[in-house]
């Protein structure tokens, strides 16, 4: 249905503009989500009276949706989760985007969840990945690479 209702609303728009474009877009389509639920408090404050001020029931989440975790170097080096062959991080960036770090740059930032993209540095070992988001079930969803 969603992909439907893009191609209508997207059918005569330049490719090099969706990419500006296709946020807004999808806010008109897409509406709130149920991947990151509200917790408790924050569904019973939405069906509070209206004479609540709006910024006390703030109930929106501020979800990541694209992003990229990876083993820190010494993670890599135990042999637990291998970088594919070719693919080690920069080294300005190998230890920078672990999920330890990631939850710690989220919570800085009041980021409520994130959807975790398979990077390239571990290719089809979905192993770094699957772990952080077992470990952390409510904060992360994960999308794979499929070959």
């Amino acid at each position: 249905m969603i992909i439907k209702k893009l191609s209508a609303i997207t059918n005569n728009i330049p490719m090099r503009n969706l990419k500006v474009l296709l946020p807004t877009l999808l806010a008109g389509v897409i509406h709130k989500s149920t991947a990151f639920p509200l917790p408790r408090t924050a569904q019973m404050a939405t069906t509070a009276s209206s004479s609540t001020s709006s910024s006390a029931l703030h109930s929106e989440k501020i979800i990541d949706s694209h992003l990229h975790i990876w083993a820190t170097s010494s993670e890599a080096a135990s042999g637990d989760y291998e970088y594919a062959t070719g693919q080690t991080p920069p080294p300005s960036l190998i230890n920078t985007a672990s999920a330890p770090a990631l939850l710690q740059k989220m919570a800085a930032a009041d980021v409520a969840g994130a959807l975790i993209v398979q990077p390239i540095n571990h290719l089809f070992d979905h192993r770094y990945v699957a772990d952080a988001i077992k470990c952390n079930p409510s904060k992360f969803k994960g999308m794979m690479l499929h070959d």
